[in-house]
């Protein structure tokens, strides 16, 4: 019988909630001879080694246990992977999250149509377990057919890498990798790897619970690596430019661009980073690189007044300094929680 899915974990000192994930995937409705688990140490210095070759020891037939002593990140440990997998479908999970037991049985009636791209539902469940609330909130199942209109399919939400399932073919066949040594590897691939999708559907079902923690890459305060973010969409720029898909979709492509790019790059330094990054020149120079016409090609009209501001800066000033954008700093944050 083949193997329908490949569950890949990432894994980097992780021994506090590893188990957590393993039980949750081991534990599936589905026959466990349909799935396979591809769990990877990338490089822990902690005891989540041990504690993956324990699982793999009891269930040695659908456990297997990659491990490597130079740290790849995420985004290397999901490559790697990936090269081994049998599965038809890929399905990603963090070493602190976890999945609904039917988490496979409900994405198989998902792909019983053969669709690319399978998204659902997921819990935001929080350090202190006092909140939970469940993304995305809108409530009727909805299939995608990409062939219809690429061009609208590209612009819709259809989740996020770790509540979703795709092709393996897909990604292969296309060699869509995962930006390795960086964080903020989710923020090209997942972007990237939809242009290759012909269908997808939207499940109106919970999935994964997405375990949100302070010391998270993704929440820690003045990191460095914060910078990535900026790195792993300058790649996918040069991505879009190399596969010939910035000229077939450049109107998606910028709108994308200054809005993730620019504006939620900015909001991320401003919530997580108390002095502001000297990278304003560097955002500026990507952008006119990339899109020389820009200034006459966006339309800012359906966007709040203090990204209208952004945008008539970027027009404006070729260089300006942390300090001169703090401006900017309590009005996005006021902002962002309405």
């Amino acid at each position: 019988m083949s193997i329908q899915f490949s569950i890949i974990i990432p894994c980097y000192n992780a021994v506090e909630y590893v188990d957590r994930a393993m039980k949750s995937v081991v534990e599936q409705t589905m026959d466990r001879s349909l799935y396979e688990i591809i769990a990877v140490n990338d490089a822990s210095t902690d005891d989540t080694l041990e504690r993956l070759n324990c699982w793999a020891r009891r269930y040695p037939g659908n456990i297997k246990v990659i491990t490597y002593n130079t740290n790849l990140r995420q985004g290397g440990a999901r490559n790697i992977a990936i090269r081994q997998a049998r599965g038809e479908y890929i399905c990603f999970l963090d070493a602190d999250d976890w999945m609904e037991k039917d988490a496979l049985a409900t994405f198989a009636v998902g792909i019983k149509n053969r669709f690319d791209i399978v998204t659902a539902k997921f819990v935001e469940s929080y350090e202190y377990g006092l909140d939970h609330d469940v993304y995305p909130d809108s409530a009727p199942v909805e299939k995608v057919y990409l062939t219809e209109n690429r061009k609208e399919f590209i612009e819709r939400d259809l989740g996020f890498v770790w509540s979703s399932v795709y092709r393996r073919s897909m990604i292969t066949d296309n060699e869509v990798w995962f930006p390795e040594h960086l964080a903020y590897e989710d923020v090209s691939w997942q972007r990237l790897i939809k242009y290759y999708a012909r269908t997808a559907c939207i499940l109106d079902r919970i999935t994964h619970h997405h375990y949100n923690h302070p010391e998270s890459t993704m929440n820690s305060r003045n990191a460095s690596h914060h910078i990535d973010r900026l790195t792993c969409y300058e790649m996918l720029l040069d991505e879009y430019s190399a596969r010939g898909l910035l000229d077939m979709y450049y109107p998606q492509i910028l709108r994308d661009t200054i809005e993730t790019y620019y504006f939620n790059s900015y909001y991320m330094f401003f919530r997580l980073m108390d002095d502001i990054p000297d990278v304003y020149g560097r955002i500026r120079k990507t952008i006119y690189g990339f899109f020389p016409s820009w200034e006459n090609d966006y339309d800012d009209s359906d966007i709040p007044m203090v990204f209208q501001y952004m945008i008539k800066l970027l027009k404006k000033a070729a260089n300006v300094s942390p300090d001169q954008m703090k401006p900017f700093k309590e009005t996005i944050l006021e902002l962002s929680e309405e």
